[in-house]
Formats: structure tokens, sequence, C-alpha cells
């Protein structure tokens, strides 16, 4: 049997291609081209199912995966999808430009979220053909210098005094109310 790995992430054996899944991986999306007619590729849109079988999934989160024209995406394209809906990496974008904007027909969109943070090994079907695999845009971990004393740790004051307690004995003017209505009640029991 020959079998080859790529620097994406796929085991070629002889026709079949796996794909591994790293655990706990977080934005990444593998695009996918479907060859199969107009109704295969709405059938599969329609049903998940349908996708995990073709993805050779048995188990999967179905939120993670789009399915659709990319005549949809107008002059949008795949690759502006990619670029801003996705926001995927543009450097891994424009490695692969070319063969985005040639893309035509159906494509299937494997978000990392689909694999819920497991380790996964899946041969797709033969009518699915990776593309490529995209990071998303990492923010910049560049840490916003604040210069304010105010910023500071422990440099606040506590401009709030804690609230007084009542002075005297409320409680005690409760029970003297009490007590004089319940000899009234007494006094009017005994004159009726």
């Amino acid at each position: 049997m020959n079998q080859t790995i790529s620097p994406t992430g796929t085991t070629d054996t002889d026709e079949m291609t796996t794909i591994t899944v790293p655990a706990h991986e977080h934005g990444v999306v593998r695009v996918f081209s479907l060859s199969m007619s107009a109704d295969q590729a709405e059938s599969l849109r329609n049903s998940r199912h349908a996708q995990a079988d073709a993805l050779g999934l048995k188990e999967m989160d179905p939120r993670g995966v789009e399915v659709f024209r990319i005549a949809d995406l107008a002059d949008f394209g795949l690759y502006g999808y990619l670029r801003d809906g996705v926001d995927a990496e543009e450097a891994d974008l424009a490695r692969d430009r070319t063969k985005l904007k040639a893309l035509e027909g159906w494509v299937l969109l494997v978000h990392s979220s689909a694999f819920e943070g497991r380790q996964v090994e899946f041969t797709p079907t033969p009518e699915l053909t990776l593309i490529g695999t995209y990071g998303r845009t990492q923010p910049d971990p560049t840490r916003l210098e604040v210069e304010s004393d105010a910023a500071k740790p422990y440099s606040g004051s506590p401009t709030m005094t804690p609230p007084q307690p009542v002075r005297g004995r409320p409680g005690s003017v409760m029970v003297i109310a009490g007590l004089v209505l319940l000899l009234m009640l007494v006094c009017w029991w005994l004159l009726s």
C-alpha cells in the first residue's frame, strides 16, 4: 500500500485520503469541492446524516458543516467568503487563490466545531476533494498598556462609607405597639 503524508494533516493511501484532526482544534476550516450532480449536492445540503456519511464520520456537530453552490455567493465568491465571512488567514488563502477562484459548482466546508474538540481521523468519499485547510486570523496578542494611575493595581481608594445602623431600638417600639393593640382587643371583648 502506497502512503504519503501531506503538511495539511492528510494521508493519501492509494485513492483514498484520510484526514487527521488533532484534539482541541479550533479556528480551522477545510474546503471540499463536490464532484456530484446539483440534485445530489442539494440532497447533501439538506441531510445532516448524508453529510456525516460523505465525510466518513460517525459523530459530528452538524452546525460546523456548510454545503452551498459557489454561484450563490455572486460577486463575493468563495475566496471572499473565506476571507471575510470565515475570517481565514490571508496568507493561507493567497497560497490557494488561483485554485479557489477557479472552483465552480458546489463546496462543502467543515469547521473545527464539527469535531467538538475530539481527535478524529476520517476518510471522505471520493466525491469530496479536499481543496485546502485554512486557519482563522488570530487576534493581535500585543498587550495594550494603559498609562493612567487609576489603571494601576491597588491604586483606588474607597469613596463609599458603609451605612450606619439605625440608633435606638426599633424592635422594642413594635413590641409596645403590639401589647397596646392586644390590651385594646381584650378590653373590647370584655365590654361586649
